[in-house]
């Protein structure tokens, strides 16, 4: 009998539980406002400022003459990153496009 009792009791949690989590504002999953400020750095003046690349990444498209090479890199310094982005690269002749993220 004790066992019915305990059930019942939790059973009749269900419902309020159930009514908060309806009252919670939806969150919308698509859109949220994001920083994208340039930035006045280049991406070596802020490599030697201290700050460190994170991630990378390469695309390049072969289907197409001339073939296009692009570089992306992330950046960190303590909370703040920025994200840095070199289109066709040529050695010692580059000019990258960095923005604050945050």
């Amino acid at each position: 009998m004790r066992k019915f009792g305990l059930v019942f009791a939790l059973l009749a949690l269900v419902p309020s539980v159930v009514d908060a989590q309806a009252r919670r504002p939806r969150a919308d999953l698509h859109e949220r406002a994001t920083e994208w400020a340039p930035v006045a750095q280049s991406m070596t003046e802020l490599l030697d400022a201290g700050w460190k690349i994170i991630a990378y990444n390469n695309y390049q498209t072969e289907m197409f003459d001339p073939n296009e090479n692009a570089f992306s890199f992330i950046l960190q310094n303590g909370n703040k990153y920025i994200i840095c982005m070199l289109d066709n690269p040529s050695i010692n002749d580059t000019n990258s496009k960095c923005r604050a993220l945050n």
